[in-house]
C-alpha cells in the first residue's frame, strides 16, 4: 500500500491531505462546537445571552481556519523534509535521497495523524457525552494525557503529554519505511536519519511550547 502511495504525485499527496483536513475541521464545527458546548465552557464567566454573541462572532471568522489550515500544513512538511534532509546529507545518501522524494514521505507520513483527528471526532460524536471546548483541548487519543484527570495536570504538560502517542511512533515507523522505499537504503539507515533528525526536533518543539505556556502564565 505504502508503494501505491508513493507513486501519486507530490501535488496530489498533498491536496489530498489538505482536503482532509479541512472536512475534520468542517465536521468538527457542525457535530462538536454548538452552542450549548460553548456555554458549558463559559457558563462561569459569561452570561447566555454573552456566551451567544461570543459564539456567534466565533462561527463567522470560521473560514480564517481554512486559509490557514494549508499554509501550516505546507510549513510542518516543509521544516520536517528540510530537517531529515540534513540528515540524509550528513549520512552522504543525498543522492539516493532527494528533498522531493523526503517530502512526499513527510505527507504520506501525516496519514497518520489525520487517523488520530478522525478517532477524536467520533470519541467526541459518541462516547464523550457531555463535554466542553477544554475538554477537547485536553484529549487525544491513545496518548499519555489519557492517564490523568484534566484537573490532575498543570497547562504546560498538556501539549508534552498529548505529544508522547502510539500516532507518533507509527508516524517515526512509516517515515523509516517510506525513507527506505524511496531511497533503496536499509532500514538501519532509515532509523538513524530519522532518529537524530525529526526526533531531537520535537523534542525541542515541545520544550519551546512548555516555556511560551509557563510564559504566558507568569
Amino acid at each position: 500500500m505504502l508503494d501505491r502511495y508513493l507513486a501519486i504525485k507530490g501535488w496530489k499527496l498533498f491536496s489530498g491531505i489538505v482536503i482532509l483536513n479541512l472536512l475534520i475541521i468542517l465536521l468538527s464545527q457542525i457535530a462538536l462546537i454548538n452552542e450549548i458546548v460553548f456555554y458549558n465552557t463559559y457558563s462561569e464567566q459569561l452570561t447566555y445571552d454573552r456566551a451567544m454573541e461570543v459564539f456567534n462572532k466565533m462561527k463567522s471568522f470560521a473560514w480564517v481556519s481554512y486559509i490557514i489550515t494549508p499554509i501550516l500544513m505546507l510549513l510542518k512538511f516543509s521544516t520536517i523534509s528540510v530537517l531529515i534532509y540534513i540528515g540524509v546529507f550528513f549520512n552522504d545518501f543525498h543522492k539516493e535521497l532527494t528533498l522531493w522524494k523526503i517530502f512526499k514521505v513527510v505527507i504520506i507520513s501525516e496519514l497518520v495523524f489525520i487517523t488520530a483527528s478522525i478517532t477524536k471526532l467520533l470519541w467526541f460524536i459518541f462516547f464523550a457525552g457531555n463535554y466542553t471546548l477544554d475538554d477537547m483541548g485536553f484529549f487525544y487519543p491513545l496518548s499519555l494525557i489519557n492517564l490523568f484527570h484534566r484537573s490532575e495536570v498543570a497547562s504546560y504538560w498538556i501539549y508534552p503529554l498529548q505529544t508522547v502517542n502510539i500516532f507518533q511512533v507509527l508516524y517515526i515507523l512509516i517515515m523509516v519505511l517510506g525513507l527506505s522505499r524511496v531511497g533503496s537504503l536499509k532500514k538501519e539507515v532509515a532509523d538513524r536519519i530519522v532518529l537524530g533528525t525529526y526526533v531531537p526536533a520535537i523534542a525541542i518543539w515541545i520544550a519551546l511550547i512548555m516555556f511560551l505556556t509557563i510564559d504566558v502564565q507568569a
